[in-house]
């Protein structure tokens, strides 16, 4: 396996965040030449079926995983790398959405510890300032060498500068670093119709939304050559996102109807 998978993809499962369907996501990945794309909506495991079934007919691997946002504002990417994982995430969501009630979730870090065995994170966490170094000291001791940091391009003057600092923190905390593009469509002209999710999400207009919108057209993905290229000074964090696809081979159709025990 060679190039780059792109981990940090939110699919319309994402409500009024993700812009494009599995189908149209899986078929992109599959048209540039990405060997395994990661699926990470928020807070949920919804899509995770439909996209399943859309890579398998498309020959692509598929990594089940999500995006959690916790209470205290950290927000990581998990990944099960065996089945015994994957219920343990299946159990922490329930958990999160029980307490938080119908279209929420509410989870502390704590919690993500407690059922954190065999789950690959990555944490996303765009500055170097004191919050991060605090997110990275718990990452190392509750997730060891499965936990990473995430480097994306914003797109914003002293991108660079913001990615060698963030690289420099991870370092001094003995955690490593790998490249996602933060997917939220699978190709720009998709774009505008974000922006409409974005003025439903905020209650205004395209007119009066400002920044928050996203800023760049970037959201989409790209071919392993080209995240190569905007990624040329961390290599090493380009090359991370397979070796994440090789730690985590677990797959939908290892799950099995089991019949509970009768008394």
């Amino acid at each position: 396996m060679t190039g780059y998978a792109e981990l940090q993809v939110t699919t319309n499962y994402s409500f009024l965040r993700g812009a494009s369907h599995p189908e149209e996501l899986i078929a992109q990945a599959k048209l540039f030449g990405l060997p395994a794309i990661g699926i990470a909506d928020r807070n949920s495991l919804a899509g995770i079926v439909r996209c399943h079934q859309r890579a398998e007919e498309a020959g692509l691997r598929m990594l089940v995983g999500c995006q959690l946002d916790l209470t205290d504002g950290t927000a990581l990417l998990v990944y099960p790398q065996d089945r015994p994982a994957y219920s343990r995430l299946c159990r922490l969501l329930s958990l999160g959405k029980r307490r938080a009630g119908k279209g929420a979730c509410e989870l502390a870090w704590q919690d993500v510890a407690v059922h954190g065995e065999g789950l690959l994170a990555v944490l996303l966490h765009d500055q170097a300032d004191d919050a991060l170094r605090a997110s990275l000291t718990r990452l190392r001791a509750d997730f060891g060498d499965r936990g990473y940091l995430a480097l994306t391009l914003r797109h914003h003057p002293g991108d660079a500068v913001r990615l060698h600092r963030l690289s420099e923190a991870a370092a001094a905390e003995r955690i490593v670093t790998v490249a996602t593009g933060d997917v939220l469509y699978h190709t720009p002209q998709r774009r505008i119709l974000q922006d409409v999710l974005t003025c439903i999400c905020e209650g205004c207009t395209i007119d009066d939304a400002g920044f928050r919108r996203e800023r760049s057209v970037d959201r989409c993905l790209h071919p392993p050559e080209e995240m190569a290229r905007l990624f040329a000074r961390h290599p090493d964090a380009v090359a991370r996102t397979l070796e994440i696809v090789e730690r985590c081979p677990f797959n939908l159709r290892e799950l099995r109807y089991q019949y509970p025990a009768e008394r």
